[in-house]
């Protein structure tokens, strides 16, 4: 297990035994922060070559409009050039926040989209979390 230390509201840690970096936010966020600390996700996974992302979003609150917008405008759709590789993020978040995010369509629009060099998903079990990227690995070979 290799740690990062980020910051007071984020942990990352890269699980050599699932081949997973495991992002933790530990606090709600500002927008500045939430991108911030996407940005030393994005370095922890240069550093651990790890396109596996478990993204534990619990004890945040949902990204401003303006936030959401950088990542899947600006953020997201330059990781696979980034890290020379497809990435694949697996978002846990409470069920209030999904239930938000249910009413977003940028989120239900990202989920389906085959054409992104990334894919996406949300969970509120962190069990069911871990086997979607396990089968994402698989997929990968």
């Amino acid at each position: 297990m290799q740690a990062f230390t980020i910051s007071d509201y984020l942990h990352i840690v890269h699980r050599l035994d699932l081949n997973m970096l495991v992002a933790r936010w530990l606090r709600p966020v500002s927008g500045a922060e939430t991108q911030e600390g996407y940005h030393f996700i994005l370095e922890a996974a240069r550093q651990s070559q790890c396109p596996y992302w478990l993204l534990d979003g619990r004890r945040r609150l949902p990204a401003d409009a303006e936030t959401t917008k950088w990542g899947f405008e600006e953020y997201f759709p330059h990781l696979r050039a980034q890290l020379g590789q497809p990435v694949f993020l697996s978002q846990l978040i409470s069920p209030t926040y999904q239930l938000v995010t249910q009413a977003i369509p940028v989120f239900q629009e990202n989920e389906s989209n085959p054409t992104h060099t990334y894919r996406m998903r949300r969970f509120n079990d962190e069990a069911q979390a871990v086997e979607w990227l396990r089968s994402c690995q698989q997929e990968q070979g």
